[in-house]
């Protein structure tokens, strides 16, 4: 088998969602495709506390900041967005020249950046006319009037049409349409490959493995998960306000995974907290949170994809805490997963310790802690085979016999 190439595109301005799932993607061609090698462009600050598999490499770009009112700003560099665009565009281009892709698998975050998308895509059509334009997108992209407004402002319909040769959707139609909901044309919905969703199945590192271990698991486990939005803050006080006003009394073991947004003081300042309270563990950042979903009996998220995908793999008990206006998509998939009964949503509003001190104990202690396996019939849970297989077809290299064997 020839050896080919992948350029993965993806930006992250909120927290590191995005990147987590392209290098995991990475990942997964790394071990179906041997002759396969993966370069991500990306401008995640924390790039390099995530361990890469063997042929995947990362370039790193100038970073940027997002207000969450589509308002860019250079994050590191004291100049303006335009010159930070420009060096991003430098780098990102030297990088596509060299390299030399056959594939370019563009994440979904970049039709936020539309000075950037327009350039870079028109780039690649110029300088690699043979490569395969692919776009990835989450399972759902938010509310269906709020999207298609956004994709008339950022002109993304037209993007898809003459800069995407297929479009990867990480989930399933089954239980989002995505052509229907955003009123794709024909034409374009007929580019749309739905993967199934990515759940990752990694058995747990040594190190989650005895952290567990250490914990007090003859409780049941609670899992706190913020996932990068102004809201993280208000979610971390106010469980740990519930824990401290019970006094020990809720019968939990909490683990609470800071999410990136909270700041390195705020950080500080929870993990004291958390110090003083029983059988809490308080991490300020971890690469290996998803493996957590696994031995907890309930996870407490804003509805991230990655760890949505963990929770149906699962079937964890799920309380979902979405963000009102910022990550569109993670409200949205709340609103359907809690339709199939899948998770409970609780609006942030409605997450205070009062509050708490009732639905906790309903979830935990008055029912099963495992979701009914016949909820998720027919769910696909094998997208990273799919794509594996996809990306194989696509660069009419041979069949990965043996991962379809293994599915």
């Amino acid at each position: 088998m020839s050896s080919f190439r992948i350029l993965m595109y993806c930006n992250e301005s909120l927290g590191w969602q995005h990147i987590s799932r392209t290098l995991a993607i990475a990942t997964s061609l790394s071990h179906a495709l041997p002759a396969c090698s993966s370069l991500v462009l990306t401008d995640l600050s924390t790039i390099g506390r995530f361990k890469l598999a063997d042929r995947v490499d990362y370039v790193h770009l100038p970073t940027l900041t997002h207000d969450f009112n589509s308002s860019y700003a250079s994050k590191g560099l004291q100049i303006d967005l335009e010159r930070t665009l420009k060096i991003r565009r430098k780098i990102a281009q030297s990088a596509i020249k060299t390299f030399r892709p056959d594939l370019v698998l563009l994440d979904e975050s970049l039709l936020n950046l539309p000075q950037e998308l327009q350039k870079i895509t028109a780039y690649l059509r110029e300088e690699l006319p043979e490569a395969k334009l692919i776009w990835g997108l989450s399972d759902t992209l938010g509310e269906s009037e709020f999207v298609k407004r956004q994709w008339r402002r950022g002109e993304a319909l037209k993007t898809f049409e003459n800069f995407a040769d297929e479009i990867l959707v990480f989930g399933a139609r089954s239980v989002f349409d995505l052509a229907e909901a955003y009123d794709l044309p024909p034409h374009l919905a007929h580019k749309l490959f739905y993967t199934g969703y990515l759940s990752r199945a990694t058995p747990p590192s040594h190190r989650v493995r005895t952290e567990v271990a250490q914990m007090n698991r003859t409780l049941p486990l609670v899992l706190l998960s913020p996932g990068g939005s102004s809201d993280d803050f208000a979610m971390v006080d106010a469980y740990l306000r519930l824990l401290e006003s019970t006094a020990g009394e809720l019968n939990v073991q909490s683990l609470i995974a800071a999410g990136p947004a909270i700041s390195a003081r705020d950080k500080r300042d929870f993990a004291a907290r958390a110090q003083r309270l029983p059988h809490v563990v308080f991490q300020r950042f971890s690469k290996h949170k998803l493996q957590y979903v696994r031995f907890a009996d309930l996870v407490i998220c804003t509805g991230g994809y990655d760890v949505m995908c963990e929770v149906l793999a699962h079937r964890k008990l799920t309380m979902v805490v979405p963000s009102l206006k910022e990550q569109p998509g993670n409200l949205c998939r709340a609103r359907f997963f809690q339709e199939r009964d899948w998770v409970t949503v609780v609006q942030p509003v409605e997450f205070h310790p009062s509050a708490l001190r009732e639905i906790l104990p309903h979830l935990l202690f008055r029912g099963p802690r495992l979701v009914p396996k016949s909820r998720y019939d027919n769910v696909p849970l094998n997208g990273f085979v799919r794509i594996a297989e996809r990306m194989r077809a696509l660069s009419g290299h041979a069949a990965v016999e043996h991962l379809l064997a293994a599915s």
